[in-house]
């Protein structure tokens, strides 16, 4: 079992990461919760795999489970399913010492953290992430949210969970290009701030998608473990911590583009190299940083140009900047981007002429 601690001015909480970890999890709420109910909330797809086994473990242990499911998809982190939920689980009784789990990807995790934020002002909540992408990025930290249709996550609070509780056999059952999807979240990490990581998993490209126990567990540990750093820095995003949005100004507006119907870590994928091209138009980059990204993402046949995402979208650069400009990290239209002095050196970057990032964008239509 690898235990790595989130500490936090006013919470601390452990992220648990281990094989066959669900007989765990019942005795931790049995030994910790003693006497409140689980509340479980999944997607359509996870619920196939893992409710059962869940709702089992806990059962086995005297706890009382209500469970929840809804489709999976970025759709589901709507007003309506908020609104559906709350209702829900207010009819069936819930008080302020039961516990939300939940049991699924970054989409459930991210509408069941923001359902617990507001229940009953707030009731306490444990992820179980499902995916690649969740394990090693959204289940840590506290951003919850559900999206508008303006754009992503614009809708949300800072919730920390109570527990964060990660078991690689869950991948198993994960389709490939969600796998995929989720390892665009892991090359982030190295990006940022770690030269040295990157060369590791360039070394091993064809070996880290495996699930072999050695690899994953090496993969999701060091992307945890520097997202436990960031967040104990700073916890709500003003500085440090918007490193992690590597790529993500961009990707956001691509999957706002295509009304959500792309995989995430596929749109981060391109706006990840989107964002090292914008280093390299302004000097702060080399062509050699790009290439060696762009290699790395052809080997593992992720995205590496829009029409990768949809060959049948028309897309237009000043569509995909207007989207960015009205993004949750934008101020008076004014980006804030995140930008590398080649791979491991990342920073904040702001006041770029619009002109050069639309250049740029237009650089991704071909």
């Amino acid at each position: 079992m690898i235990k790595v601690q989130i500490n936090l001015e006013d919470k601390k909480y452990y992220i648990f990461l281990n094989h066959n970890i669900f007989d765990y999890i019942a005795r931790f709420h049995k030994k910790n919760y003693p006497g409140c109910k689980a509340i479980i909330i999944t997607d359509n797809n996870v619920k196939k795999f893992y409710l059962k086994k869940l709702e089992d473990k806990l059962t086995f242990q005297s706890i009382k489970v209500n469970s929840y499911s809804v489709l999976s998809g970025e759709r589901s982190k709507s007003f309506k399913n908020l609104e559906y939920l709350s209702e829900k689980i207010i009819k069936k009784g819930i008080n302020r010492n039961d516990i939300i789990y939940a049991l699924g990807g970054g989409i459930v995790g991210d509408l069941a953290g923001f359902l617990s934020s507001v229940i009953l002002r707030g009731v306490k909540f444990i992820q179980i992430p499902t995916t690649l992408l969740a394990q090693v990025d959204s289940s840590v930290g506290g951003k919850t949210a559900i999206n508008s249709k303006l754009g992503k996550n614009l809708i949300g609070t800072f919730y920390q969970p109570s527990a964060v509780f990660i078991d690689p056999n869950t991948l198993s059952t994960l389709p490939r290009k969600d796998l995929l999807a989720g390892y665009a979240e892991v090359i982030k990490y190295s990006l940022i701030d770690d030269k040295i990581f990157f060369d590791w998993l360039n070394k091993n490209v064809k070996d880290n998608l495996s699930l072999t126990t050695e690899k994953i567990i090496k993969v999701i540990s060091t992307c945890v473990k520097k997202k436990a750093k960031i967040v104990k820095l700073d916890e709500k995003e003003k500085k440090s911590r918007m490193l992690l949005n590597f790529g993500h100004t961009f990707a956001h507006a691509l999957e706002n583009e295509l009304n959500y119907k792309t995989r995430h870590g596929e749109a981060v994928s391109v706006g990840m190299l989107m964002a090292m091209k914008l280093s390299c138009n302004l000097g702060y980059a080399k062509q050699k940083d790009f290439n060696l990204l762009e290699t790395h993402l052809k080997r593992l046949k992720l995205p590496i140009k829009l029409n990768n995402l949809s060959d049948k979208k028309k897309w237009l650069s000043k569509d995909i900047l207007d989207k960015m400009q009205k993004d949750k990290k934008s101020y008076k239209g004014n980006i804030q981007f995140i930008l590398c002095r080649g791979i491991g050196s990342a920073f904040i970057k702001k006041n770029i002429d619009n002109a050069i990032v639309k250049k740029t964008i237009e650089e991704f239509l071909i």
